[in-house]
């Protein structure tokens, strides 16, 4: 059997999670039609329009902390919808130079692949839809929850989680449809601080102003979030490394630093696994994950490891890259003779304790990473000492990987920042696509020409994709197309 959950709301997982069920996709692509046409202009309906098995009702359906969990439990649901844990991860995997294009991705894949997205895509329209459903969601629990009177410090807990989703989804919006690399640009996303309720279009905000939403809750999320236990469920520690994140983002590297080290130095019962592929094979269940859902093998049939071999594979030139490093065994293997076709090992068909597994997870944080963004923030810093300092963030990971460590002799900002990029690369290769936007972030600052990765990205435009279509009609022009795509 499976680690049972500790969690107030896990009894209620293995139930709620059947929403991400992939023999539905087709079906939550139609609601998300119709979410296009009422709330995916960024002015999204009241969530009791929608009545999955868990139907909410504005007026009760939060009236004490259980049933706080309930709904809660049914917005980390939401993370496993196939948009968020196959689109998302292989069509920015695509974008960047770990995956190719399969035959499942289809065309709707390869113009991801080709950096030239249409706004009518039909992938793009759902990765949009269902973050914002979460960004609804959760701050539909937030603004309840609020208005409990209870002394029960699991309120302020279910708070903090609740806004940390709300920040994870909003920052996954802005990375992808917003120029996120520009503080001073006007084509941010829409950002939301309450659920949305009327049918009203809501323009853009800033870049300036939707990192501001994100921060502010990932904030409330550090001081008042649980401490780690379970990469199941937010936590202090995994609202530090996300906060990280997006300051390395915003190209704050003082703060993407301190926050980075606070992540790695208060993890509590977070660690490194000893080995690379231990990651992989307890899922979930490890230390290093600090935000890996669970899925339920009995009931759910996601099939992640299917599409990570259909929609998308492995690129042969990146396992030329993995050459000579541990992880290539890890991260991609081979079919056996005559077949010898290429596999993501990382995602794979196996089982769990004797039983077989169709469905798998996805790490939307994991505490290797931590390391490698802390890394990059204080060689971007450039003083000696922090020069060095990163160096030895690098090559705790190298270490762990069983890979030769980088010499002292290496030394430069220059050669440390190529080293922390490819470093990244090996590490967080084949998984969510993270090495897109570290092209992306290293291009704007100068670092890398990012046409000798994608010789046809030959216009600043195509770092972000643009708003789907449908959204922008439904909400009367009020948001404003990405520059490109107009």
């Amino acid at each position: 059997m499976m680690v049972e959950l500790i969690h107030p709301q896990e009894h209620l997982i293995l139930a709620l999670t059947l929403l991400s069920n992939m023999k539905k996709r087709y079906l939550s692509y139609a609601m998300a039609f119709l979410f296009a046409l009422s709330l995916q202009a960024c002015s999204l309906v009241d969530v009791t329009t929608i009545e999955p098995p868990f139907k909410l009702s504005e007026e009760n359906v939060i009236t004490d902390i259980p049933s706080a969990n309930k709904v809660l439990t049914g917005a980390y649901a939401q993370l496993h919808s196939f948009s968020l844990i196959v689109d998302e991860p292989g069509v920015t995997g695509c974008m960047g130079i770990s995956f190719d294009v399969g035959s499942s991705g289809g065309p709707s894949y390869q113009q991801f692949a080709d950096n030239d997205v249409k706004p009518d895509n039909s992938t793009l329209s759902g990765i949009y839809t269902s973050w914002y459903y979460l960004v609804n969601l959760s701050s539909h629990v937030i603004e309840k929850t609020s208005l409990l009177s209870t002394t029960d410090p699991r309120k302020n807990e279910i708070l903090a989680e609740a806004s940390f989703l709300r920040a994870l989804s909003h920052f996954s919006i802005l990375r992808l449809y917003g120029q996120f690399y520009d503080i001073a640009s006007p084509y941010g996303i829409v950002t939301w601080d309450a659920p949305a309720k009327d049918i009203v279009p809501k323009p853009r905000s800033t870049v300036s102003e939707s990192y501001a939403q994100i921060e502010k809750d990932l904030k409330f999320a550090i001081a008042n979030a649980a401490q780690y236990s379970t990469a199941k469920f937010a936590s202090k520690q995994a609202a530090n490394m996300l906060l990280a994140k997006v300051y390395l983002y915003k190209r704050d590297y003082i703060q993407a630093a301190q926050y980075a080290a606070a992540t790695i130095d208060q993890r509590g019962n977070a660690k490194l696994e000893d080995k690379f592929a231990d990651v992989f094979t307890k899922w979930f269940n490890s230390k290093e994950a600090l935000l890996a859902p669970p899925f339920d093998d009995k009931n759910e049939r996601n099939n992640k490891a299917f599409a990570f071999r259909s929609y998308v594979l492995p690129k042969n030139s990146y396992f030329q890259l993995l050459a000579g490093d541990p992880r290539q065994s890890v991260t991609i293997y081979f079919t056996a003779p005559p077949g010898n076709l290429i596999r993501n090992g990382k995602f794979n068909n196996t089982s769990i304790n004797g039983q077989a597994l169709t469905a798998n997870t996805e790490y939307y944080l994991r505490l290797s990473e931590a390391y490698l963004i802390l890394a990059e923030a204080l060689i971007r810093n450039g003083n000696p000492a922090d020069l060095a300092k990163g160096r030895d963030m690098i090559n705790v990971i190298r270490a762990r990987a069983g890979a030769t460590l980088i010499l002292s002799s290496v030394q430069t900002k220059a050669e440390l920042l190529q080293a922390v990029l490819k470093e990244k690369q090996l590490e967080l290769g084949c998984e969510s696509g993270e090495e897109w936007y570290d092209l992306v972030r290293f291009s704007i600052e100068g670092d890398i020409n990012i046409v000798n990765y994608k010789p046809n990205l030959t216009s600043k435009t195509r770092y972000i994709v643009p708003i789907p279509i449908a959204s922008i009609k439904a909400g009367n022009n009020v948001v404003k197309q990405n520059p490109g795509y107009e």
